[in-house]
């Protein structure tokens, strides 16, 4: 196994552990979503394998870069995109409720599974 698959695994590894703490129900919404967006993103560093290392993190590029990889449409990884952009900018706060969990964790779950159907 080589350096880049080693880094890809343990990062879908560490996705696996964000993805299953996000569903723990006694947190708050934007801490779930927190979770989901960073399986999210771990996913889709994974997805890119040793190209990750190209990016200054977190990179939203990444993001959609991982998307095309897989042949998902800039759409299906839109609210995830957008997320991580807000995540960090205090003057435009982000829609933390359920319907915003429910998006997230749906391309979670989609990248989880199309990234290991491609072997990273």
């Amino acid at each position: 196994m080589t350096d880049k698959n080693d880094k890809s695994k343990a990062r879908r590894d560490l996705a696996a552990v964000y993805l299953r703490d996000s569903c723990y129900e006694e947190m708050s919404w934007r801490s779930r979503a927190d979770c989901v967006v960073d399986a999210v993103y771990l996913y889709a560093l994974a997805t890119l394998g040793g190209q990750a290392d190209g990016y200054e993190h977190p990179d939203a590029k990444a993001l959609k870069d991982a998307a095309e990889k897989l042949g998902f449409t800039a759409g299906e990884v839109a609210p995830a995109v957008t997320y991580l952009k807000r995540r960090y900018d205090p003057a435009r706060p982000l829609d933390c409720s359920r319907s915003t969990y429910d998006e997230l964790i749906s391309i979670a779950e989609k990248l989880s599974v199309q990234g290991e159907q491609c072997g990273d």
